[in-house]
């Protein structure tokens, strides 16, 4: 066999377990969702249009705080972590990026608590959010440290005890939210949201650290600081663009909730709340790149260059998929399991939100597989600015033509494109590598007109419209050369002997 023959062997086997991982992260986090889409319909059931409005306001202006408590710490020691073995430094790392987190979040849980008074009568007229939003300011506290107990489990690569941990405390934050929605409303979705991050952290924590129990060496001063110096280098990036996604993501009710009535502001955030439900595939991708590719980034950049692109395929594939199913069958979805006309003024703005989160999902795997790896952060946080910029100015531009909601969802689509474009261009420039090609535009295309194609709900025509599709798009894919009938039964084959061990 020909040394390139090893290589490309090797280059099968690693993006073979790599695709392993990322399913069973995805099959995880559908686990975790599904737990969550129900606790999210019966939310949405159990309190008004008005009163999910308030809760989305409260969770957002905490967001826009919380935010910065996280200094990008996790995929900086993530990174870290995954290029070095002995448990003792990376105690080392844990320890660091605790001290910083706790720097941060503290002064910051305290200004919301104290700013809550002005932010709930100045800014939105609602008083009764003084003490919802002291509330959520306790709760920074309770979870400040969940990133980074992430960060460890994943830079050591032990997988399959973060993916169980996501399924049960999902189960978890169902039996807590419920009953205090139920009783008490909107005070008890955030006193149920401090009980369940209390109960994350401890759980998280444990399963962190009980693995280097015996390893536990605190870092001198001269390793303190140049630890805190490593970490910093690329997290505060990382950190930047934190709080760019936090508010371009959180900018709709941020905004609309000045101006419009908290109803119109549900009706919004009912769009985001089922369009954001796609981010849950890439962000269960990064769990595993951002450890796996780092390494393999500096190992060898020509054999990253071919499992990357491999593996780009499928997940690009695959988001389109379930993002343009999304679209088309929103009408019967909403129908079902929550009612005929409560959030119907919402399905129109889905089809641009969910295009935005599809772009922002191939921006947050190739953020984690070739930025961070790369140590691009100029050019990641210049992405990010354009994310939110162009967003901005889309936004105000439409305004001119349609109405505050649809401007708004048009926007967030516009900005998260030119980013995902801007970052495409990034990676030819710089690295000669180009990720994004034609058969990726000609999908793209494909499903856009699944998603526009309106048919009556609950018809034959609109089932056969969609297997249509189905069998079409699994041609595409097929032909592209995205996928193969061998690489589908070695993957579920792989999964059952990880879970049969």
């Amino acid at each position: 066999m020909k040394g390139s023959d090893f290589v490309q062997a090797d280059n099968t086997v690693e993006d073979k377990s790599l695709l392993k991982w990322q399913t069973i992260s995805f099959i995880s986090r559908m686990m975790a969702m599904g737990f969550g889409i129900i606790q999210s319909v019966i939310i949405v059931r159990i309190l008004s249009v008005a009163e999910y409005g308030l809760v989305s306001i409260v969770t957002s202006v905490g967001a826009a705080f919380g935010v910065y408590q996280h200094l990008g710490l996790a995929s900086g020691s993530t990174r870290e972590i995954a290029t070095v073995k002995d448990p003792k430094q990376i105690f080392k790392i844990f320890f660091t990026s605790t001290i910083i987190r706790y720097i941060i979040s503290g002064p910051l849980a305290l200004t919301l608590y104290f700013l809550a008074p002005y932010i709930a009568t100045h800014i939105y007229g609602q008083p009764e959010l003084i003490f919802l939003l002291r509330l959520y300011a306790i709760v920074m506290i309770a979870q400040g440290l969940q990133s980074i107990f992430n960060s460890v489990i994943s830079g050591m690569e032990r997988f399959k005890r973060l993916f169980i941990y996501q399924v049960f405390i999902a189960g978890c934050s169902l039996i807590i939210y419920i009953p205090l929605i139920y009783f008490y409303k909107v005070t008890g979705f955030f006193y149920a949201l401090l009980i369940f991050n209390i109960l994350s952290s401890s759980i998280l924590g444990f399963l962190a650290l009980k693995p280097i129990s015996s390893s536990f060496v605190f870092p001198t001063k001269a390793e303190f600081k140049v630890l805190f110096k490593e970490i910093l280098s690329i997290s505060l990036g990382i950190f930047a663009v934190k709080i760019i996604y936090t508010y371009w993501n959180k900018i709709g009710p941020l905004v609309l909730g000045v101006s419009l009535s908290p109803e119109q502001v549900g009706i919004f955030s009912f769009a985001l709340l089922y369009s954001g439900k796609l981010m849950s595939i890439s962000d269960s991708i990064t769990d595993v790149n951002l450890p796996v590719l780092s390494r393999k980034f500096k190992e060898n950049f020509e054999e990253f260059k071919h499992i990357f692109s491999s593996n780009f395929d499928k997940i690009f594939a695959f988001i389109l998929f379930v993002g343009g199913s999304a679209i088309y069958w929103v009408g019967e979805l909403a129908y079902l399991v929550i009612d005929k006309t409560k959030y119907e003024a919402s399905y129109h703005l889905i089809l641009p939100i969910i295009f935005a989160f599809i772009f922002y999902s191939v921006i947050n795997v190739v953020k984690s597989s070739i930025l961070i790896p790369a140590k691009f952060i100029k050019e990641m946080i210049v992405s990010f600015v354009l994310l939110i910029g162009i967003t901005v100015l889309s936004y105000v531009s439409l305004l001119k033509i349609t109405d505050p909601l649809n401007a708004m969802a048009y926007g967030m689509a516009i900005g998260s494109f030119t980013s995902m474009m801007f970052i495409a261009s990034i990676s030819v420039i710089k690295i000669k590598y180009n990720f994004f090609n034609k058969s990726h535009l000609f999908l793209f295309i494909f499903v856009i007109l699944l998603s526009t194609l309106e048919v009556e709900m609950f018809s034959k025509l609109k089932l056969y419209c969609y297997v249509g599709f189905v069998f079409t798009y699994y041609k595409l894919i097929m032909y592209f050369n995205y996928l193969n009938y061998e690489q589908i039964g070695s993957l579920f084959l792989d999964i059952k002997k990880k879970f049969t061990k």
